[in-house]
């Protein structure tokens, strides 16, 4: 499988509010659009790996402290990753042609396990305004094993009701759209290096 494209989104509220709490007050840390409108960057493709790969130990620029205001340049001091479920996708559409919503579980062909890397001294330097760059482009990692769409049907459940009153083209018709699917996390060994 080759992977052309990588985008990833908040996948809810608290993994919002958390990130928001790295750059912001918490009683900012979600911005305004956060509620209407999905929330995601393109990142890097070529940095998709599977789980298992060697990860090297990112360099960039960072504050010491947040007292200083120059930045040094050393290897990631806060490295962080996020479990996450990865969508593969196995259509395309044409660029620039909207995928109606009610439409787009027939571009997903399985979901995987992907742990989603981040050098959290780093972005906190470099993402305001644009975003993450080298602390999000130097690896995610996804398991070698894919679970087909149809093996997950027997877990949808209702999605959490939205605080706003989203835009139609935001609202599906189905209301069982997502999956109570339960993710542990264990560490087993961290290289300090």
């Amino acid at each position: 499988m080759t992977i052309g494209g990588y985008t990833d989104f908040f996948a809810g509220k608290n993994h919002a509010f958390n990130c928001g709490c790295i750059f912001r007050d918490p009683k900012n840390a979600l911005q305004p659009n956060y509620l209407h409108l999905p929330v995601g960057y393109s990142s890097r493709a070529s940095s998709v790996v599977v789980s298992g790969t060697s990860i090297r130990r990112p360099l960039g620029q960072f504050l010491e402290t947040p007292d200083v205001k120059k930045p040094v340049l050393g290897p990631c001091r806060r490295l962080d990753i996020e479990l996450e479920i990865g969508a593969l996708l196995c259509k395309f559409n044409p660029l620039g042609e909207p995928i109606d919503i009610d439409e787009a579980k027939d571009y997903i062909f399985g979901l995987v396990l992907l742990n989603d890397w981040s050098a959290r001294d780093i972005q906190q330097w470099e993402a305001v305004p644009l975003g993450p760059f080298n602390a999000k482009n130097f690896a995610s990692t996804i398991s070698p094993w894919v679970v087909l769409m149809d093996a997950l049907e027997p877990f949808r459940v209702p999605g959490l009701p939205n605080e706003k009153e989203l835009l139609p083209h935001l609202v599906e018709r189905r209301t069982e759209n997502v999956f109570d699917i339960n993710l542990e996390v264990q560490l087993t060994h961290l290289d300090h290096a």
